[in-house]
């Protein structure tokens, strides 16, 4: 597989078109343990560092490095498949990028940024033939944490229910968190957006003002309330290293700062790889879209 922008092939996120294929292809997020073993994790993080891999740095002290997950693909591409699904080998690229954070990732959906996209339709126009692709499904690895305890406790990252079909977001509802350091647009007002559950289907727009299970926020999550609101927990995994998350790229999901019963931080930084893989449109939608290009 070539090493390629994701942006050159794909509808803009919020095309009706490009809406109804990742909603007919969305589906529960999942874990699966221990597949990765210590020595494979040792080379996954260290690749981060070689070749030219571009980081950038939030002023939180989260390091996001840039660099060619063809390599690691290629290398695992059999570990991969099979958590992602054999049908991941049919993706157009491989988006994504290393993370190394000092702090919990807040409320956010990871898709396609509007302003880098719409800089690149400056190269691969809208009515190219090669743009059939939509965001599909995301691949964490967790790779190792940084702890001062003996235990090593990486928290757990909540996903819900809701998936919002649309360009990057980070959610700080009511406005709680300031100062978010991200390149994502940030969301503070939930009322109007449209989410989707794990099948698919509409989620009505007036549930999106339910209060948040309050026991469940007190026992897994440092983000505060209001930011939940609307919201409904689909799973919790731990973040365990060597044991990756397969979910829907629109799907809303945050992590915490270890275990709550803990009653303190229990990590002090640690280091993920994120992939992203992407759908071709179904071929009802394939034969809209080029009736649509072939307008342009």
């Amino acid at each position: 597989m070539k090493h390629d922008e994701p942006g050159f092939y794909l509808l803009p996120m919020d095309h009706p078109i490009a809406i109804e294929n990742v909603r007919r292809h969305s589906s529960e997020a999942k874990c699966l343990d221990n597949i990765f073993s210590k020595e494979e994790l040792d080379w996954v993080w260290k690749n981060a560092f070689t070749d030219d891999s571009v980081p950038r740095l939030n002023k939180n002290g989260t390091v996001i490095i840039d660099t060619d997950m063809t390599k690691v693909y290629d290398r695992y591409k059999d570990k991969i498949l099979e958590c992602v699904g054999e049908v991941a080998a049919d993706t157009c690229a491989i988006g994504g990028n290393y993370f190394i954070t000092p702090q919990q990732y807040g409320l956010h959906m990871d898709a396609m940024r509007e302003k880098g996209y719409r800089g690149m339709l400056e190269s691969v126009p809208l009515n190219d033939k090669q743009r059939v692709f939509t965001t599909w499904k995301n691949f964490i690895l967790p790779l190792w944490m940084g702890v001062n305890d003996d235990e090593f406790d990486g928290g757990q990252i909540v996903f819900f229910e809701q998936r919002d079909i649309g360009w990057a977001k980070v959610y700080n509802g009511g406005n709680q968190t300031p100062g978010i350091a991200s390149i994502y647009e940030i969301v503070t007002d939930y009322t109007d957006i449209q989410f989707y559950d794990r099948n698919g289907a509409e989620i009505p727009r007036e549930d999106n003002a339910i209060p948040f299970d309050k026991e469940f926020h007190k026992r897994y999550l440092n983000t505060p309330y209001r930011r939940v609101q609307g919201l409904s927990a689909e799973n919790v995994f731990d973040w365990t290293p060597g044991s990756p998350m397969v979910f829907d790229a629109v799907q809303l999901h945050a992590t915490n700062e270890g275990s709550k019963d803990k009653n303190k931080k229990m990590w002090n930084s640690k280091m993920g790889l994120l992939m992203m893989f992407y759908k071709e449109l179904d071929e009802d939608l394939k034969e809209e879209w080029h009736k649509e290009q072939a307008a342009m």
